[in-house]
């Protein structure tokens, strides 16, 4: 069954299976899905808001431009997705996992994200303002030139992730009690315009 014809006969989609299709422009605002499955279904320029996502995974899946904003997510796999431009405002994530994702331009300001992981994937442009977290990874990962202005970096684990030309607030706030490797710290002091002298 797929997720149209799922949503038409019930209230929600619950175990969908489905490969290839396209939804592109379509409004699944408010829908509910739960414990499904979708490999390479195109989502482009779609609209989840208000919705909510448990125990599902998706592979391959196109989510270009899409919108995420005040989604609930649960338990959810994303697993080589493309993410561009994609919106996530305040929205609830818990337990969600990236994997190997492009997600240039992406925005998750003012999200509540809990337990989650990003790994593998390229987050270049995109923007964190605002967030809200706990237990959450980004590993292996670009976030190069990323908005992280009222986001504390304490307790965000950033192993081998690049995060040159990060923008932070004027005051620099964010840094506080945070952890950064060489690498990383050597981009913050290049950030401010320190020249590093063998």
């Amino acid at each position: 069954m797929s997720l149209i014809e799922a949503l038409s006969e019930y209230s929600d989609a619950e175990n969908v299976e489905e490969e290839g299709s396209s939804y592109e422009g379509e409004s699944f605002d408010g829908v509910i899905i739960r414990s499904s499955v979708f490999r390479s279904v195109s989502f482009s320029s779609s609209s989840f808001h208000n919705a909510s996502i448990t125990d599902t995974v998706f592979e391959s899946c196109d989510f270009s431009n899409v919108d995420f904003s005040s989604c609930s997510m649960l338990r959810v796999k994303m697993n080589g997705c493309r993410l561009t431009g994609a919106v996530f405002l305040s929205s609830r994530l818990r337990k969600l996992e990236i994997l190997d994702a492009s997600a240039r331009y992406t925005s998750f300001d003012k999200a509540a994200i809990e337990d989650c992981s990003f790994r593998d994937s390229d987050f270049p442009d995109s923007s964190f303002s605002s967030i809200k977290h706990r237990a959450f990874s980004i590993t292996r990962s670009d976030l190069s030139a990323c908005i992280f202005r009222g986001t504390a970096l304490s307790g965000l684990a950033l192993k081998d992730t690049r995060i040159d030309g990060i923008a932070l607030s004027d005051n620099l706030k964010e840094l506080k009690d945070s952890s950064l490797d060489i690498e990383q710290s050597l981009a913050i002091i290049r950030m401010l315009g320190v020249n590093i002298v063998p």
